[in-house]
């Protein structure tokens, strides 16, 4: 994992270097293994690496030759196909092996914009064709890595933080109001939008083409997430067995580090599996687990008072854990909001929606231990730990007789609501019926703004079929957000944040599963809680999803926190008067109003 930037110079007579210059002072919080650039008078590149594999350590920054030039953020998951697809020779891994870095740029000069098709892992990157002028930049198909950019008449910015292309510009950037207005009314934007109008995103599973000399930026689509055949799968065992495989790689090929792995250890099913799983395969010497728990002043705060203690440690001894390596967190390290605040500003450049800032303190414990890469559970909910409540969504939409009557027979008096509610759903367009009643509750957005009209929500719209369900559900805009969120806090300590349940091999052979696998009888997750039959204690395996217990334990306590730290802040942007403030108090939605209040502070400074 690393930090890029650079600098393409269209129509200017400043030295693309003289920007790239400012542009680095952006990055000082970062500390790289290694940092190499390239300059000439159209073109300024800098990449900063981390060596966390054996086949990085050659790596000096960027990778070159005689016609291209390439800055990546990458981890490859199918080096061996590459190698193979690619006629290549020697180690795949390993001392003198061919970096990650090189595979794409060989990949590259091979295939041209089709290389995309052909890699798997996390990925974002830039090629400048030093003949021809022009650029090629490619993000992964989930989007997990990170890649900003910005085009104007002048030059072509782009980098993996919003922060590293702001320091290009002596005077501030133009907050991007539709995206604030997103956020007022608590709704994902679209992901291509940022906190600065100018600024963009590179979009998941999209590669651009840029040609200098004509000034003509073209982004293209390249994947989207699809069932595939199972013929090769005759039962549900052999599916099973299937998905335990796959979990395996993607488990294994993320733990592929010269230093410590980190676990996010929550004690729920997924971070649980992950932990068991890569305890199998690594050292146990080498790793470390973390999990967020509560103390005597945070468990007040707690609506249940209790966290998932229980459960770590059910995990310990089941995986024979080293104990002196499970580390606990019990509060945050920032001495009040508005430093909190700053380090947020610091990171990621602004706001960002999903913005992770609670992972900050795990990743700096991960750091005292040596950690190179960190595993987390997430997105196992939005896919392969699905609860399957909307299962049933496929029988109806096909019209398949037998198969509903079965629901009914399975679910009874439940089933019928559930037959029912779908075509109100199907009526409404919409998950949730009474949404326009949700938004109207939302009140930190002006009903009569501008902005009000154009921010439409999306968070609850109906799919007729329970794969559609799936496919957007995983490939939404939060899955992006979050993890390049984490990622970039989890680099600013020198950790690269991986997530075994957003691999792309395990995503498309899950949504081709039988729908009838997600039953959620005699349980919910029931697919995943099968998938996981001898990897868990059957204790953890078929607990109860809805415990009370909270994942971050101390976040009531920061909330209360937050607020009295706030109180003397006064709005200066947001249309919001004292009485709404105490509403939305009433209503329990302290975490709405602290975001409007964290919202309103980066405006003022930025």
């Amino acid at each position: 994992m690393s930090h890029f930037f650079g600098c393409i110079n269209i129509n200017t007579i400043e030295n693309p270097s003289e920007i790239g210059q400012k542009m680095k002072t952006a990055v000082s919080f970062f500390k790289a293994d290694a940092q190499s650039e390239y300059t000439d008078n159209q073109v300024y590149m800098c990449n900063m690496v981390l060596h966390n594999t054996i086949e990085s350590q050659c790596v000096a920054g960027l990778t070159e030759n005689e016609r291209f030039v390439l800055a990546a953020s990458c981890r490859l998951d199918n080096r061996e196909a590459l190698f193979q697809k690619l006629n290549l020779t020697g180690n795949v891994f390993g001392k003198n092996a061919i970096s990650d870095q090189e595979l794409i740029l060989i990949c590259f000069e091979k295939y041209g914009e089709a290389c995309v098709q052909y890699l798997i892992g996390d990925f974002s990157f830039v090629i400048w064709d030093k003949v021809h002028h022009r650029t090629f930049m490619a993000k992964d198909q989930m989007g997990i890595r990170a890649l900003f950019y910005l085009k104007n008449k002048n030059f072509l910015l782009f980098s993996t933080s919003v922060s590293v292309i702001k320091a290009a510009f002596d005077a501030p950037l133009k907050i991007n109001d539709l995206y604030v207005a997103y956020n007022l009314k608590q709704i994902s934007p679209p992901v291509e939008l940022t906190f600065f109008e100018d600024i963009l995103r590179l979009k998941p599973a999209h590669f651009i083409f840029f040609e200098r000399n004509e000034s003509v930026l073209v982004e293209k689509k390249y994947w989207e997430l699809k069932t595939k055949s199972l013929t090769g799968f005759k039962s549900d065992e052999s599916r099973l067995n299937e998905l335990r495989r796959l979990f395996e790689i993607a488990v294994s090929c993320r733990i592929r580090t010269t230093k410590n792995v980190g676990c996010q250890l929550s004690g729920g099913l997924d971070s649980s599996v992950i932990t068991v799983k890569a305890s199998q395969i690594i050292d146990k010497e080498r790793l470390h687990t973390f999990s967020f728990v509560l103390n005597e002043k945070t468990k007040a705060f707690s609506k249940n008072g209790i966290d998932e203690q229980e459960t770590q440690n059910l995990i310990i001894d089941f995986a024979s854990l080293k104990k002196e390596n499970h580390h606990v967190i019990e509060e945050h390290r920032f001495k009040d909001v508005f430093e909190e605040l700053e380090h947020t500003n610091l990171i990621m450049g602004g706001y960002a929606d999903s913005d992770s800032i609670w992972q900050d303190t795990m990743f700096q414990k991960a750091k005292e231990q040596g950690v190179g890469v960190c595993l987390s559970g997430f997105p196992g909910d939005e896919c392969v730990s699905n609860s399957g409540q909307y299962y049933h969504f496929s029988f109806l939409h096909d019209f398949n007789l037998k198969k509903v009557l079965g629901f009914i027979k399975d679910f009874k008096l439940r089933a019928l609501k559930r037959i029912f509610m779908y075509y109100v759903f199907k009526a409404k367009g919409t998950l949730k019926p009474g949404n326009d009643k949700t938004l109207e509750g939302r009140v930190f957005l002006a009903p009569k703004s501008k902005f009000d009209f154009a921010v439409k929500n999306k968070a609850f719209t109906f799919y007729p079929t329970f794969e559609e369900y799936l496919f957007t559900y995983v490939c939404r805009p939060h899955t992006c957000l979050r993890t390049e969120s984490e990622g970039a806090y989890a680099l600013s300590h020198g950790i690269e944040s991986a997530y075994p349940l957003a691999d792309i091999r395990l995503l498309e052979f899950v949504v081709s599963l039988p729908v009838e696998m997600f039953k959620p009888k005699p349980m919910s997750r029931m697919l995943f809680r099968n998938m996981c039959l001898g990897l868990l204690p059957e204790k953890v395996r078929l607990q109860n999803k809805n415990n009370g217990a909270l994942t971050l334990a101390f976040a009531e306590f920061w909330k209360e926190k937050q607020l009295e730290e706030f109180k003397e802040m006064e709005f200066k942007h947001l249309v919001l008067k004292p009485k709404q403030a105490h509403d939305m108090l009433d209503l329990g939605q302290k975490g709405s109003l602290i975001k409007t209040y964290q919202m309103d502070w980066l405006l003022e400074k930025n």
